[in-house]
């Protein structure tokens, strides 16, 4: 097979801070199959927080590439093979299952959503990240964001004056906000911090506390007035039926349970138990991971897929966004072309 992986540093058009890190560039792992005049691509996307380089994600890549079968529509052994390889999922299997979808959809000369049965439904608007800084820092941010259309916020808190940079925030921006700690709150003090942002109209918080803590989160959620999503603490969809009860929803991420494949698993565990689900994506990634997500959110609630419109170095171009509505471009697959 004719096969291409390549680590590429993008860059963010600003610093990105959550609660524990700050990024100005993210390194990322592409791969590509060429057949004949069909290019195929996937993108893994390594997170420190699972124990993730960018060296083990590219060398992961590689030697996961013979997963491939040679029917580009056999995806049934195809999942097989990387759920033994990766039964944790990860980047280095979402890369992979990411380029076998895209090259399926685009064997069938169809688009990703319509091979998935999802060209019908319509996706939620993707949310757009403001990350930490000073307050009047945020604010702007907001006050651009909305500017440029977008009417969901996602906000990273844990790390300074949480009520003041939502203040700030408020008084530039009047669309639905959404909070995510980073996990940098405790099961003791997160119903206190919680409670007072209320009076900001938030539509949930995200992953408050330690994902290990579950019963912690079970009674956050019990004591708390707005809605709780986990993300950390779920990444495959063995952890969803655990927390039943603990949360209202999950942040199902390609990148951490490896891909389309396990995403779709997720999405139906979660709604099997009740739970929304948010598409979700990291601080950086391209339009090709960026593609495959946005390609299944008409099946989610809510979508936080905006990795790509925070870098200024995206190589490719796929599924557009205007004011926060994915334009998807009708080609083939992922619908994925060189920038």
């Amino acid at each position: 097979m004719n096969v291409t992986v390549r680590t590429v540093e993008l860059h963010l058009a600003v610093p990105f801070a959550i609660s524990r890190a700050t990024h100005t560039t993210k390194k990322v792992v592409l791969v590509e199959l060429r057949e004949g005049d069909r290019v195929s691509r996937g993108e893994g996307v390594p997170d420190a927080f699972f124990g993730e380089t960018a060296e083990s994600v590219e060398r992961d890549v590689r030697g996961a590439v013979d997963a491939l079968s040679e029917d580009p529509m056999d995806l049934t052994s195809l999942n097989a093979a990387l759920e033994r390889r990766f039964p944790h999922g990860g980047a280095a299997c979402c890369a992979i299952d990411v380029l076998a979808h895209d090259r399926a959809s685009q064997a069938a000369g169809v688009t990703l959503r319509d091979f998935l049965g999802l060209a019908a439904g319509e996706p939620p608007p993707t949310s757009f990240t403001i990350g930490i800084a000073e307050p009047q820092v945020m604010a702007e941010r907001a006050a651009k964001a909305a500017a440029d259309g977008f009417t969901v916020l996602k906000v990273k808190l844990g790390h300074g004056d949480d009520v003041a940079a939502l203040r700030a925030i408020r008084e530039r921006f009047s669309g639905t906000i959404r909070v995510d700690p980073n996990a940098a709150w405790t099961a003791a003090d997160a119903p206190t911090r919680i409670a007072a942002l209320v009076p900001f109209d938030l539509e949930f918080v995200e992953q408050p506390i330690d994902p290990k803590d579950i019963e912690g989160l079970r009674r956050v959620r019990a004591a708390s007035p707005l809605p709780i999503v986990a993300d950390e603490a779920a990444v495959r969809a063995s952890d969803v039926p655990g927390l039943v009860g603990a949360c209202d929803g999950v942040n199902v991420k390609l990148q951490k349970c490896g891909g389309v494949a396990a995403a779709r698993a997720m999405i139906a565990a979660a709604h099997d138990g009740g739970l929304k689900v948010m598409l979700g994506c990291r601080a950086a990634e391209t339009s090709v991971a960026i593609a495959a997500a946005a390609h299944l959110a008409p099946a989610v609630e809510w979508a936080d897929l905006d990795g790509n419109l925070l870098i200024t170095d995206d190589p490719y171009r796929a599924v557009g966004v205007r004011a926060g509505r994915f334009v998807y471009s009708g080609r083939p697959g992922l619908g994925a072309i060189p920038a």
